[in-house]
C-alpha cells in the first residue's frame, strides 16, 4: 500500500515538472487502489483483534498499523492534489526552473519508505532518523515559498501559477508529516511511548528526557 502511495507521489511531481498530462491523469486511477488496500488491511487488523485479542506489544503493532494506513491513504489523496496542480500548470509556460521541488521529493520519498520500514522492523533508530529529516523538508518549503513570493512581486502576472507551485510544495510537506506520524507509531510499537505531536527539535528535547529517565530508573532499581 505504501509503495503504491509513494509511486503516486513521485509520478505526480514528475508530471508537474515535465508537464505530462497523461501521467497526471493516471494518478487518479491509482488512488482507488490505495483506498481498496486500506480497507483490506483494516479488515485484517479488525479480524486479528476479534479472534486473537492481542496484548502488549502485539496489540501496539495492530494499533500502529491501523493508524498508519490512514496516513498512507492521505498520502495518496495528496498525490492526487499534486496531479491536479500538474494538469493546471501543463496549460501554461513554466514560471521558473524546478530545483528545490525534485530535491524535496527525494527527501520525502526516503522518509515515507523508512517510516514504513521502521514500523515493519520495529526499528526505533530508523524511526528517529525520519523525524530528524522533517526539518529538511520544512527548510525546502520555506525556500520555495520565499522564492515564489519574490517572483510574484517582480511579475504579478505570474502570481496564480506561482501559487500552484507553493501548493504542490505544501502537499509534499504534508506527506512528510504523515511519514513522521508513521515513524511515531513505530516508536510507540517498539517502546510503548506515545510521542505524537513532539516534532523536530521539541521532540528531541522531550524524547531524550524520557530516555534519560528510563536509564536513571533502571540504575536506581539495581541499588
Amino acid at each position: 500500500m505504501s509503495e503504491l502511495a509513494i509511486e503516486m507521489v513521485k509520478d505526480a511531481v514528475k508530471a508537474l515538472i515535465e508537464r505530462d498530462k497523461k501521467l497526471a491523469k493516471d494518478i487518479f486511477n491509482r488512488d482507488r487502489l490505495v483506498d481498496l488496500k486500506e480497507l483490506e488491511i483494516e479488515e485484517q487488523c479488525v479480524r486479528i483483534l476479534a479472534l486473537y485479542s492481542p496484548e502488549a506489544k502485539d496489540l501496539r503493532l495492530v494499533v500502529a498499523i491501523l493508524k498508519s494506513i490512514a496516513d498512507v491513504e492521505r498520502m495518496g489523496d495528496l498525490a492526487k492534489d499534486i496531479a491536479e496542480i500538474a494538469l493546471y500548470i501543463s496549460k501554461h509556460k513554466p514560471v521558473k526552473p524546478y530545483v528545490d521541488l525534485p530535491r524535496m521529493m527525494q527527501v520525502t520519498e526516503s522518509m515515507v519508505k523508512d517510516s514504513v520500514l521502521s514500523l515493519i522492523k520495529g526499528d526505533e533508530k530508523l524511526a528517529e532518523s525520519v523525524l530528524k529529516r522533517d526539518d529538511i523538508i520544512d527548510d525546502f518549503y520555506k525556500s520555495i515559498h520565499n522564492e515564489i513570493l519574490e517572483l510574484s512581486k517582480k511579475d504579478p502576472s505570474k502570481i496564480d501559477l506561482a501559487l500552484q507551485i507553493v501548493l504542490a510544495a505544501r502537499a509534499l510537506e504534508r506527506i512528510a508529516d504523515h511519514a513522521c506520524n508513521i515513524a511515531e507509531y513505530a516508536i510507540y510499537y517498539r517502546t510503548g511511548k506515545i510521542v505524537k505531536h513532539m516534532k523536530a527539535r521539541k521532540f528531541w528535547e522531550q524524547y531524550e528526557e524520557l530516555k534519560n529517565d528510563e536509564v536513571q530508573n533502571g540504575e536506581n532499581s539495581k541499588i
